[in-house]
């Protein structure tokens, strides 16, 4: 079995030594081929040391670029790993449990098994997601994340609200082919984490697991940080970005292009192209927008949808 950890760093130096320990120390890394493909965005700090450092042992190999951002740098990554069974996205400065690898697998490995072996879902586009434990900067736990907003898996949900973090996903090689048919030279890029997971629900399966497997740093430079997806701090924080924040339109911008990219993979599934419709065209189109604002798919049920309904009213989604 055939194993690639993407890592993207940027003036990580702080944290990134003990987020690859933790990476070569999964408990499946005697049982399996692990390799590490990191991306350097141009850090001005040592963290382009420690790579160099780490691949002279042996233990990854780097490519570098210059300030394209984390969704292009991910996507690079995609695109030169080597062939492998499974992969999985790291940031820089979280630490992995020891079975996050072995648990992930497992997880796919028995859904594929659940939908029939030969059937072309076991053989298709599997995502594996998982809940995560935020931290403050030492690693002591702050809470155990479990947001409303993050559980569902349906596409309708997962184009209005924020993705689970893309340091829990674990996916197979299928996967990996759907996200980089996704130029995000060409279309509008989300976020890495909030892009992949909407191709797998649109092209794919993402299989949920309500257990953490990972410590996910809160920093305070970091505005996708944890705080950012649940509670009523995030929630207003949401509200605001959206709201009053100068990003905006990001997510009728991505529903518009994957409508457009994986337009014959969902011609057939009318539910699929009615959402990406509602979405991606709700600000020309005052219809749809009635028919988004009211349509029970999208609801979370909580204070989520307020600042979001508030956010479509003034175009802002």
């Amino acid at each position: 079995m055939k194993i690639e950890v993407l890592l993207y760093s940027f003036n990580g130096v702080d944290y990134l030594g003990e987020q690859l320990q933790s990476i070569l120390k999964q408990d499946i890394a005697d049982k399996a081929e692990l390799k590490i493909l990191a991306f350097d965005d141009g850090s001005t700090d040592r963290t382009k040391d420690i790579l160099e450092r780490y691949q002279h042992e042996g233990k990854l190999k780097l490519i570098t670029g210059d300030g394209v951002g984390k969704t292009k740098g991910y996507w690079e990554l995609l695109k030169k790993a080597d062939e492998a069974d499974f992969y999985a996205f790291s940031e820089q400065d979280d630490v992995w449990f020891p079975e996050k690898l072995s648990r992930a697998i497992k997880y796919l490995e028995t859904q594929a098994i659940l939908d029939g072996e030969e059937t072309e879902v076991a053989n298709g586009p599997l995502l594996y997601v998982s809940d995560y434990v935020v931290t403050n900067a030492k690693l002591k736990p702050i809470r155990f994340n479990r947001s409303k907003a993050c559980k569902f898996s349906d596409v309708e949900h997962n184009l209005l609200y924020s993705s689970n973090p893309g340091c829990t996903f674990v996916f197979n090689d299928a996967a990996r082919q759907k996200m980089i048919k996704y130029d995000v030279n060409a279309f509008y890029a989300d976020t890495y984490d909030d892009l992949a997971k909407k191709i797998l629900n649109l092209t794919g399966k993402v299989v949920l697991d309500r257990v953490p497997t990972v410590y996910m740093r809160r920093n305070k430079g970091d505005k996708f940080g944890a705080e950012y997806y649940g509670g009523l701090k995030g929630a207003i924080k949401l509200y605001k970005e959206l709201y009053f924040g100068k990003v905006f339109n990001t997510k009728s911008e991505t529903a518009k292009a994957l409508g457009l990219v994986y337009a014959d993979e969902i011609m057939n599934d009318s539910r699929k192209k009615e959402a990406l419709k509602q979405v991606g065209s709700y600000r020309e189109d005052q219809v749809n927008r009635e028919r988004l604002m009211q349509s029970s798919r999208f609801v979370v049920g909580d204070y989520h949808d307020k600042w979001l309904m508030a956010a479509i009213k003034k175009n802002r989604l």
